[in-house]
Formats: structure tokens, C-alpha cells, sequence
């Protein structure tokens, strides 16, 4: 992990070094695939006082760049209030990754179940769903009829072409061509 202070127009004392490397220490805690952080300290020159103190903080982290500034009448309150909003954005960006992985997990359970539950005693494969040998549709429906599968997948002898039988209910057959 790489902390890096830089600064514009500010001449950087050892105490100020020091201060920002502990602050940034502090939310390495929070995540542990942190790179690196830049922190950036400038003395902006406007009229407003309570603003003239500059401090910017970059967080390169696993899939994200974080990004915070704040200006303030006391550099060290700047460098304070950057480290803060950072934490903030880091356990957020955690909370993110953690519920994201749970979603994960939990669509992989439930494909794990399968896609079609038949009442049909014989298990479902891929050769009860496809027919490799060309046939006509009327042909397709029998067989789908037959063996009672929630599709079935054939080449058409007539177009070459893969299409998909599916029951629609009441005896009637439905048709997916490309």
C-alpha cells in the first residue's frame, strides 16, 4: 500500500507528513485491497478564509476510485474532513461489494435447482430437450407430446434451421423459429 502526500503552494512540515499518514492509516482498517492513496494539500487563494485550506484525497481500492475534497480554516481540520468523507465512501463501497456477493451466492443456489420441474418420471437431459435428426414440425409435436418435456429442440428438415415445440395448453403447440 502506497500513501503519497503532495502538495501546491505549501510548504509540507514533518508534523503535517505525519499527520496525514496516520489519519490515512486509520481507513486502511476498513478495506484491505487499498493500492494506494493520494493526498493532495494546496492553500487556494480566495477571499474567503474558512475556505483557503485545500485538501483532496484519492483512494485506489479493488474495482473503484474514491475521491473526496474539502477546504476549511485549519489545514489539519481539512485533512480530517477528507479522511472522513473517504471512510464514509469506503464502507459504503464495502457494503456494496458484500451485498453484491450475496446475490451472487444466493443465484448460484438457486441454479443450482433445476430450471424445469416435470412431473414426468424420467429425469430430464439433453437428449430428451434436442433431436439432432432434421424433422417436419408435425413430427417435433408428437414427440413432444410423447415425451412430455417442457420443450423440445429440433433441426427443421425444411428450412435447416433450429427450432423450438413448446405446449401451450389444451392440446395446442407453440413454435419458435429463428
Amino acid at each position: 500500500m502506497n500513501i503519497t502526500i503532495k502538495s501546491h503552494h505549501v510548504n509540507i512540515t514533518g508534523a503535517l507528513k505525519e499527520y496525514a499518514h496516520k489519519k490515512v492509516e486509520k481507513i486502511l482498517k476498513f478495506f484491505d485491497n487499498i493500492q494506494d492513496v493520494i493526498i493532495e494539500l494546496d492553500i487556494r487563494d480566495t477571499a474567503d478564509e474558512d475556505s483557503r485550506q485545500f485538501a483532496a484525497g484519492i483512494l485506489h481500492a479493488s474495482q473503484t476510485v474514491l475521491r473526496a475534497e474539502e477546504s476549511s480554516r485549519d489545514m489539519y481540520a481539512s485533512i480530517d474532513l477528507v479522511c472522513e468523507k473517504l471512510t464514509h465512501q469506503l464502507k459504503k463501497h464495502k457494503e456494496k461489494l458484500r451485498d453484491h456477493n450475496r446475490k451472487l451466492a444466493g443465484k448460484v443456489l438457486a441454479d443450482d435447482e433445476p430450471v424445469v420441474k416435470s412431473e414426468h418420471p424420467k429425469a430430464l437431459d439433453e437428449d430428451a430437450l434436442y433431436i439432432a435428426k432434421p424433422m417436419d414440425i408435425d413430427e417435433a409435436a408428437d414427440v413432444l407430446t410423447e415425451r412430455k418435456t417442457p420443450f423440445l429442440m429440433f433441426r427443421n428438415i425444411r428450412s435447416e434451421e433450429i427450432n423450438v415445440v413448446y405446449p401451450l395448453g389444451k392440446g395446442k403447440i407453440g413454435l419458435i423459429e429463428p
